[in-house]
């Protein structure tokens, strides 16, 4: 199977929706189905990217997630949260980041760009599903080899016309960073190179049918970020700096 023609899209199986999740939509998260074809596993709804929930070493929980309560949304991810996720600067952290050559390693802050994160069994479960497309791909293009995986995913709690995301798969191993990222960005959405920041390496953006996806690789780490934000204000012309405050949160000197 050549995954490197494929398009992110194909490999998920549908298109991405930026209407999905929106003010104008019951507010859900962005959920995954499998179909199976011959020995491959195809992705049906949505992922993204980054550091770790859980490394891929360990079983995925396999219980399914349960129905958030009313007062679940409104309790510590009520409207101080939200206010927290909101405005263009809701991805800056403070301190200054690290900078250097690495090596680098993931890890998984409790908040992103003022969003919880989701470590919860299922998240997992679909987080590593993904992680092993994209190390098949890796693996397939003779880019690099990986040795762990670790995915995580943020999302703003239940408010009216309001839903941002962040999900993140991010390979540990070592990498032919340009290689690395073309394999993984396909063919089919044109990738626009940003400066990659501090930590270094090589980072492409694209907007893919209102979904904004980011990958970046250096030596030590590969990661895939996909974004949704009905306000646009993480978007467009800030998706290069907000990918940027996104790794830096991400990534920790190894």
């Amino acid at each position: 199977m050549n995954l490197r023609g494929l398009s992110r899209h194909t490999r998920l199986g549908s298109p991405l929706m930026a209407h999905d999740g929106g003010p104008d939509a019951p507010p859900r998260r962005r959920r995954r189905m499998w179909l199976g074809i011959g020995t491959g596993v195809v992705l049906v709804a949505v992922v993204a990217c980054s550091p770790a929930a859980k490394d891929s070493a360990s079983p995925s929980p396999s219980a399914s997630r349960p129905s958030p309560s009313p007062s679940a949304s409104k309790s510590s991810a009520g409207s101080s949260l939200a206010k927290s996720a909101m405005g263009p600067s809701a991805c800056i952290t403070a301190g200054r980041p690290a900078g250097g050559s690495g090596p680098w390693k993931f890890v998984s802050p409790p908040m992103l760009c003022g969003l919880p994160l989701d470590n919860s069994g299922q998240s997992q479960q679909l987080g590593q599903t993904v992680a092993g497309e994209n190390k098949m791909i890796i693996n397939l293009a003779g880019v690099g080899s990986v040795t762990s995986s670790t995915t995580a995913e943020y999302q703003s709690p239940q408010t009216p016309n309001f839903y941002r995301s962040v999900n993140v798969v991010g390979l540990t191993g070592t990498f032919r960073p340009a290689a690395a990222i073309s394999a993984v960005e396909g063919t089919s959405y044109t990738f626009q190179k940003v400066p990659p920041g501090p930590h270094g390496g090589a980072m492409g953006c694209a907007n893919e049918e209102g979904t904004w996806t980011c990958v970046w690789a250096t030596h030590t780490t590969l990661c895939t970020i996909q974004i949704i934000d009905t306000t646009g204000e993480l978007l467009g012309a800030n998706i290069g700096v907000n990918a940027v405050r996104i790794r830096d949160a991400l990534e920790a000197p190894g």
